[in-house]
């Protein structure tokens, strides 16, 4: 879905009230929401309530949220910060654990080698942005996994644009490393 859609789809909702507009967005960007929500706080459950959370607040307040101009940006900053309040209400000392059914799933189809190399590949790459810093994590999923500018993850994270870049460099080259490190061993 285009930016000017999704533009015209926030316009609806906020100053028609309109459902079917809502509905829409809400299916377009639900996914989305989820997978970053979770790769915060690392708990379906929890990733879940906070993606409803969003969209719950969007429609509560829709009225309140004509001069947004970037609805996209806007959802992934009301996500965050419902992210880090429920991480701040968490012990400092307790970790949620991951359970192997709550890991998002990529599938793709190929033949059996090319599956078992790039399960490999992927194992890899998921292990290498998992053991990324913080920061650097999240530039990497909203650039690389959600399609966000740097000046919107910038916007997104409280971060300058630069920052934005170096922190994505430093990304790739882990996982470029990584990468090339698993070829190797094929």
């Amino acid at each position: 879905m285009d930016q000017c859609i999704i533009n015209e789809l926030f316009k609806n909702i906020t100053a028609n009230n309109d459902q079917t507009a809502f509905k829409a967005f809400y299916n377009h960007f639900f996914i989305k929401l989820l997978r970053f929500s979770f790769s915060l706080t690392r708990s379906k459950e929890v990733a879940e309530e906070i993606t409803n959370d969003v969209f719950m607040h969007c429609w509560q307040k829709r009225q309140s949220l004509t001069d947004i101009k970037n609805p996209q940006v806007y959802l992934f900053v009301v996500a965050k910060n419902k992210a880090i309040d429920h991480m701040r209400k968490q012990s400092a000392s307790r970790q949620v654990a991951i359970a192997e059914e709550d890991k998002l799933e990529i599938s793709f189809e190929s033949d059996p080698e090319q599956l078992m190399i790039s399960a490999e590949m992927i194992r890899k790459m998921e292990y290498t942005i998992e053991q990324l810093p913080p920061k650097c994590k999240m530039v990497y999923i909203l650039v690389k996994q959600y399609g966000l500018r740097y000046k919107e993850v910038a916007t997104v994270l409280n971060l300058s644009v630069k920052t934005v870049e170096n922190q994505l460099a430093i990304a790739m080259k882990r996982l470029t490393t990584a990468v090339n490190f698993t070829l190797e061993k094929i």
